[in-house]
């Protein structure tokens, strides 16, 4: 399941050492001993001037500070290697103005990397906790997917949680006041598909229903494109790429994708 920290504490470190530490594991970062990793984060946050000074020192360059944040405003990144990112990201209460759906507060969705978080500043955001078997689930929209309830908690500060790639589902709710969150995320270089999910919060909630798949696949992205543009025979290249890959996952969204087209000749005159 998910792993929660409650560590203790007055060793404090820099943005610089937890980059040393975690640069030393290489391809290993949060796989091998996550107990220390979490106690890195721990003691980042009594660091509390790190983060201000990390963004002030961005923002000294207004155009690499623009490169290196080319997200939702909701996030600014810290660090970028091959194998890890570290991040900061905001969370606020919402007051109904446009664009705060970025937050994703009240929407069950699950991750296809792992990321280890901390609550540095503010009450935390509060999150209920299920999990699921990934290799279980074909991904189509309407699914049903057997789901098991494991907890409800807050990531207040300096709590450190892990959330597990493709097995844990969370839903976040507002925080009562604005709150800031540390993320060590790990990418993988071949994606789960990532799901939202429709599903009652409730701990005797069994079952969930795929609501939407939010990892799109690129070549399937440009055959969409491609066939609306008129070009011919898109369903059969985009099919013999995916297999040449011997991408299970990729092969799954490309089926999708030609299931919605129901092939149809295209007139190219």
């Amino acid at each position: 399941m998910a792993i929660t920290w409650d560590l203790e504490t007055d060793a404090s470190i820099s943005l610089g050492e937890l980059i040393v530490f975690l640069d030393a594991q290489g391809g290993r970062v949060l796989t091998d001993d996550l107990d220390s990793a979490a106690m890195m984060l721990r003691r980042l946050y009594n660091n509390r001037t790190f983060l201000s000074e990390t963004l002030l020192q961005q923002l000294a360059n207004p155009a690499a500070f623009k490169a290196m944040n080319p997200y939702t405003p909701q996030v600014f990144m810290l660090h970028r290697t091959e194998h890890y990112f570290i991040r900061a990201a905001v969370w606020t209460p919402p007051e109904g103005r446009t664009g705060e759906e970025i937050f994703f507060y009240e929407d069950p969705h699950d991750h296809n990397f792992e990321l280890l978080t901390l609550g540095y500043e503010g009450p935390g955001y509060e999150t209920v906790l299920y999990e699921y078997d990934h290799d279980q689930v074909v991904g189509d929209v309407g699914e049903i997917v057997d789901v098991r309830f494991l907890e409800r908690t807050r990531l207040s500060r300096g709590r450190v949680m892990f959330y597990r790639d493709s097995k844990d589902i969370h839903v976040q709710f507002p925080s009562e006041d604005f709150s800031i969150s540390i993320n060590v995320v790990v990418p993988k270089m071949q994606m789960n598909r990532q799901y939202s999910f429709d599903m009652d919060l409730s701990p005797e909630t069994t079952r969930a229903v795929i609501r939407e798949n939010l990892m799109f696949h690129t070549p399937t992205v440009i055959s969409r494109l491609a066939y609306a543009m008129g070009v011919p025979d898109v369903a059969a290249k985009l099919q013999d790429f995916v297999a040449s890959t011997g991408d299970l996952n990729a092969q799954r969204i490309a089926d999708e994708f030609i299931r919605e087209l129901q092939v149809r000749p295209l007139d190219t005159a």
